[in-house]
């Protein structure tokens, strides 16, 4: 709403999209209004969409088509690879957002994103195969201290939005569906040469397949998190306003 002084009097305007557009503060406080604009529903159908096409292709590249190497899921370069490092960089800025605009401010969240900015950067040059690779080691050895860096920052993001039931739910389930991607990448791994060539196709499918869920998960929860703190630094304004 709007306020229109004519003659004295006070009119009360409606304003439209655009006047509503057109008070959304500059620079980085416009960026995170429009960020706080997209719904996480959204963002998990377009996703969703996506990691089911993704994974349809990849399928068929390792059962009839093996000159589709673009759809190779168990490549380094591949476009599921290209779209996994982008959705885990989209969901580390959105936390870094939710980082900025949260009061009081987290340390949890301020270690929580640059995880996932490495996690991304990670995939999408596959550090973790090359040190594998590299060192001769499981990179799940290797890695054990990031980890348990990740682990820490994360409970620390539960911990901060405990009263929030949503969010909680949705980066439990994100965590609980990496997990079992993880787990998944040890099976791959598991018995003599017969057992491996049975089960590495169908494992290997449904880790790739979940490692974006867990990411595409993780970011909706960051949405929700944004739009809460989008909320409460509103909320503050209008105290201050009324004060």
């Amino acid at each position: 709403m709007g306020v229109d002084r004519d003659a004295g009097r006070v009119v009360v305007v409606p304003l439209t999209e655009t006047d509503v557009a057109a008070t959304d503060p500059p620079g980085p406080g416009r960026l995170v209004s429009l960020a706080a604009r997209v719904p996480g529903a959204v963002v998990a159908v377009v996703s969703g969409v996506a990691i089911g096409v993704l994974v349809v292709m990849g399928t068929l590249q390792r059962v009839a088509f093996p000159e589709w190497g673009a759809a190779n899921l168990d490549s380094e370069v591949s476009v599921a690879t290209w779209f996994s490092a982008a959705l885990l960089w989209t969901t580390a800025f959105w936390w870094l957002l939710v980082a900025v605009t949260d009061r009081p401010r987290s340390q949890a969240i301020w270690i929580w994103w640059p995880i996932l900015a490495l996690l991304a950067l990670d995939e999408g040059i596959a550090i973790h195969e090359r040190l594998e690779r590299w060192s001769g080691i499981d990179w799940q050895f290797l890695y054990l201290p990031v980890m348990g860096i990740a682990a820490v920052a994360w409970w620390g993001v539960v911990r901060r939005y405990r009263g929030q039931a949503r969010i909680v739910a949705l980066l439990v389930a994100g965590a609980a569906v990496w997990f079992v991607a993880l787990a998944l990448e040890l099976v791959q791994n598991w018995g003599g040469s017969p057992v491996r060539a049975a089960i590495y196709n169908p494992a290997m499918i449904t880790e790739e397949a979940l490692e974006m869920i867990g990411s595409t998960v993780m970011l909706v929860a960051a949405t929700a998190a944004l739009g809460l703190s989008i909320r409460a630094e509103g909320a503050i304004e209008h105290r201050r306003d009324r004060t």
